[in-house]
């Protein structure tokens, strides 16, 4: 019998933890297959990938006068807690002493927090919070004490121990285990591609890859410093405004495409009047991944393979890579 959490079923965070494992995937993978059948699909799906517990690598936590946590589901009380199952123990390791910091704040707020291979990068946002002498000190001095790489109090810098290779508040996937089962999903079907183009590239997840593994790739996305990341390889582009046009794809042999959880309806539509051979679509949502596949595959492409990521363990949400091939019959 699996140990429960013990703030089950009063923090907000985990819907599913009670359910038997098997169960539990079963449920997620009729939750797919329904989203795509709405759009009268019917794909085959490869086994769920689960990523382990203790692995999430970025959390948000609550704070109000001395509590530290997460909401309580649909609602601002805040669940003070000790530890999580889903955080990495770097993350568990620094509730306590953020709890004891922000008896000294005398506000309310967030703390954004990101596991790194650096150390935590942190930024508290409290909006009634107003920056001082004392306060300054006090930050920079749990800085130094917990290895806290990156600290920030309202946009504002306030220590960088380490430089970072990417800027504050950046969207990362949830935890490197993740990051890297995608990875690794994504570049089975680079096969003799040569020249590539990775929308919402971030910082350059999947861009990094395919650059290592010897493509040309040029990668976008709306966040100026995020694409600032990758130099000559990243340009910033809003593509819901301004989605790349079909003649912008000649010569590509690969997409990878990885959009937020609204999807990328606007730019599959371009994409769809293109001859692109491969695409990858990397999805949060299977509800408007369901609805872009459409697109493609009346279009004339072929859906070769769906592999669902478990990234976001006991809770209703997961992942999918996709990959397709142009149907040259």
């Amino acid at each position: 019998m699996k140990q429960l959490c013990p703030y089950f079923g009063k923090c907000g965070g985990c819907s599913y933890q009670d359910m038997p494992m098997d169960a539990y995937l079963d449920m997620k993978k009729r939750y797919i297959l329904r989203c795509f059948s709405d759009y009268e699909l019917s794909p085959k799906l490869e086994d769920i990938v689960c990523i382990p517990l203790h692995s999430r690598r970025r959390a948000c936590f609550a704070f109000h006068k001395g509590h530290l946590g997460f909401n309580e589901k649909k609602s601002h009380t805040i669940i003070d807690i000790t530890s999580c199952q889903l955080l990495t123990q770097p993350l568990c390791d620094i509730i306590e002493p953020l709890r004891q910091l922000t008896k000294t704040l005398t506000t309310s707020g967030d703390i954004f927090v990101l596991d790194t291979s650096y150390g935590i990068d942190m930024h508290i946002k409290a909006p009634k919070g107003k920056t001082n002498l004392t306060i300054l000190e006090t930050l920079a001095n749990f800085a130094n004490r917990h290895n806290i790489a990156r600290l920030l109090y309202n946009n504002d810098p306030i220590i960088e121990r380490v430089h970072l290779p990417f800027p504050p508040d950046t969207f990362l996937q949830p935890s490197q285990a993740g990051e890297e089962t995608l990875i690794r999903l994504m570049t089975k079907h680079i096969k003799n591609a040569q020249t590539a183009i990775d929308l919402f590239c971030g910082t350059g997840t999947f861009t990094r890859p395919l650059l290592k593994a010897g493509l040309t790739v040029t990668g976008y996305d709306s966040s100026v410093d995020s694409v600032k990341t990758l130099g000559c390889n990243g340009k910033a582009r809003d593509l819901f405004r301004n989605p790349l046009l079909p003649n912008e794809f000649d010569h590509i042999d690969l997409v990878v495409i990885d959009p937020p959880r609204a999807g990328a309806e606007t730019q599959t539509k371009m994409l769809s009047e293109t001859q692109v051979p491969t695409i990858v679509m990397i999805s949060c949502n299977p509800s408007t991944c369901a609805r872009d596949l459409k697109i493609l595959i009346e279009a004339g492409w072929k859906i070769n393979e769906i592999t669902p990521v478990d990234q976001f363990i006991y809770s209703k949400h997961i992942e999918l890579v996709c990959a397709l091939s142009k149907n040259t019959d």
